[in-house]
């Protein structure tokens, strides 16, 4: 079963050949708008089962449709009421039109919507949906023909910016059976209040089987998403029958204000079971109870509380000098200096300025690694100090990059395990709440790492330190088995007989095919960044160390934080109890102030 978050998109910033402007308009205040989507009558495209929807959203951006996310898939249900929806920035320049489309899934594995069965969609401009009330309905249909395929109900509300975390757990006691013999598989939702005067699923719970009193494991929502940071309004519980083919029984409702539950004021909730049409009853009868046993609101913390309370970033880089590049003399070189910048340069000044904005002395250890004629060729100090490899500051570290390539002789092989052992020496200094900070390094290589066992157990080593690496791709290697060892390491790891990570501490990007698209070159730094930003956080989290007291204030926050960019596998995560496993999604935020970030 799913628990179901919303999932924002980052915009690009106003990076450009190596200058970072912190005034960017990516990090400036904006509106949102989260829209909830629910569907009426949609067609049954095969004769023996209902339709298995999910609703794509398609924004038009300079004259081209782009996907910009995906709801979950609800088996067996043709009136889906969408547990993910869609945060998206408010300004109708940004997306002026935009299209909804439902597609029956064909199966639960393919992400290609081309291997699924397309219901109909509606396109919409953003600009009349502001105006129009909410919700907005309209008619889902296939192009170039009128028959009607079914309702969609367009729901939308101004985001309100939340940092406050609510964790739950209840329990089911003496739960009315769906018959006299019947087991019962029960399962509940949580419903927001929307400012229609509706209420909308927000969660969804597994199923507990065979059981009146099922006890549901703990779940956790974000404020904003229970009732947009306004604890004064109704939320709804409604507690169901599970059926396999989506005819899911209704137990009873119960309506309870949120600050009372969050408050630890009501602690028990009376499902009601609603009344039959065509019969009367003076007395709603009681189906059972709903008990809280736990609820506890946690304050979001950001980065950049870290950082106003002093916690110390520090850049590290390692460059790629092996053979692979190609000779600097080459016009075909990675190395290459005959253009004014190389894919080197670029990235550096892509990530370097933003890596280097929070650390006052901006002192960078500067590594390379896979040269022939330098001291130790696995990793060796740049600037030739071995001793004290720093330089001050992404300017000086692009001199020395640049003067080295005169003298430096490309070799190999391509070991990662040193480079990280030596960067991680900066890491290794006691964390403690009085004495805060992380190191990010920054490794640029041209291909696939020749050691990967010893990287992978390198990497688990070190995941205890405050230390997190981004390994950034260049050049038209394929770089798929990085990706995976680097972005999806813990499966790797689970395969192998060495210490398991203790948590994640590397983010990878591929950037040969933006090379000369700037604008792709800025969204891939940013979403490196803002994974990045995550990992630092949860970091002082594990070892529960909170921000100290705010030592500045006019700090601007430069990095896209966001709690969880994963993007969202639609084929794994059915949000009706057909699947009892529990992920959940995190949306990615502003480490300023906390509000959601477009993704």
């Amino acid at each position: 079963m799913a628990k179901v978050g919303t999932v924002d998109r980052p915009a690009p910033n106003s990076v450009y050949q190596g200058s970072f402007s912190k005034n960017t308009s990516a990090f400036q205040s904006r509106r949102k708008i989260e829209i909830f989507i629910e569907c009426n009558d949609l067609i049954q495209l095969e004769k023996f089962s209902k339709s298995d929807p999910l609703c794509v959203l398609h924004v038009k951006k300079l004259g081209n449709w782009t996907e910009y996310g995906r709801t979950e898939s609800l088996p067996n249900n043709l009136n889906p009421k969408f547990v993910e929806s869609f945060i998206i920035d408010g300004c109708p320049l940004m997306y002026p039109r935009l299209r909804f489309s439902l597609y029956d899934l064909a199966n639960f594995t393919s992400k290609d919507l081309r291997k699924h069965d397309f219901i109909g969609s509606v396109e919409v401009d953003f600009g009349t949906l502001l105006t129009s009330e909410s919700p907005l309905v309209r008619t889902l249909r296939i192009p170039g023909d009128i028959t009607t395929r079914g309702f969609i109900n367009i729901f939308f509300e101004d985001v309100v910016t939340s940092m406050t975390n609510v964790r739950v757990q209840m329990r089911g006691e003496n739960l009315q059976r769906p018959g006299f013999l019947s087991k019962c598989d029960a399962f509940f939702a949580v419903e927001r209040l929307l400012q229609s005067g509706h209420f909308h699923p927000v969660y969804r719970s597994e199923i507990v089987t065979r059981t009146q009193d099922p006890k549901w494991a703990p779940f956790e929502l974000y404020l904003q998403k229970l009732c947009n940071e306004d604890v004064k309004k109704e939320a709804q519980i409604s507690c169901w029958h599970y059926s396999s083919n989506g005819a899911h029984t209704l137990i009873g409702r119960c309506k309870f204000d949120i600050s009372e539950v969050l408050g630890r004021k009501v602690k028990i909730l009376n499902l009601i079971k609603p009344t039959k049409p065509g019969k009367s009853s003076k007395r709603p009868s009681s189906s059972g109870l709903i008990r809280v046993l736990s609820c506890h609101v946690d304050r979001i913390f950001s980065l950049l509380d870290y950082i106003r309370g002093g916690c110390q970033i520090r850049m590290a880089c390692a460059l790629d000098f092996t053979l692979s590049n190609g000779e600097p003399s080459s016009s075909n070189s990675l190395h290459c200096m005959a253009h004014e910048q190389n894919q080197y340069i670029r990235t550096i000044e892509a990530l370097g300025p933003i890596l280097t904005y929070y650390d006052q002395e901006k002192r960078i250890p500067s590594f390379g690694f896979g040269a022939k004629n330098m001291p130790g060729p696995y990793c060796f100090a740049m600037n030739q100090q071995q001793e004290d490899p720093d330089v001050v500051g992404v300017e000086a570290l692009i001199n020395i990059y640049s003067d080295l390539l005169s003298t430096i002789k490309l070799g190999g092989p391509t070991y990662l395990a040193p480079v990280i052992e030596r960067i991680a020496d900066y890491a290794k200094k006691e964390v403690s709440q009085e004495s805060q900070y992380y190191v990010v390094a920054l490794v640029i290589m041209d291909g696939v790492a020749n050691d990967i066992d010893s990287t992978i157990n390198k990497l688990a080593e070190i995941s205890t330190l405050p230390l997190s690496i981004i390994v950034a791709g260049v050049g038209p290697a394929d770089f798929s088995c990085m990706e995976e060892l680097l972005n999806s390491r813990r499966k790797l790891l689970r395969t192998r007989d060495t210490k398991e990570l203790q948590r994640e501490n590397t983010y990878f990007i591929a950037l040969p095919k933006h090379y000369h698209n700037h604008e792709r070159n800025v969204s891939a730094a940013r979403e490196a960044l803002a994974h990045i930003s995550r990992q630092i956080v949860s970091f002082f989290k594990s070892r529960k160390i909170d921000p100290n007291p705010p030592q500045t204030t006019n700090i601007e926050a430069v990095w896209a934080e966001s709690r969880d960019t994963n993007g969202i596998s639609f084929s794994s995560m059915p949000s009706t109890p057909r699947t009892r496993k529990i992920m959940s999604t995190q949306n990615p935020r502003c480490p300023t102030c906390g509000s959601l970030l477009e993704k």
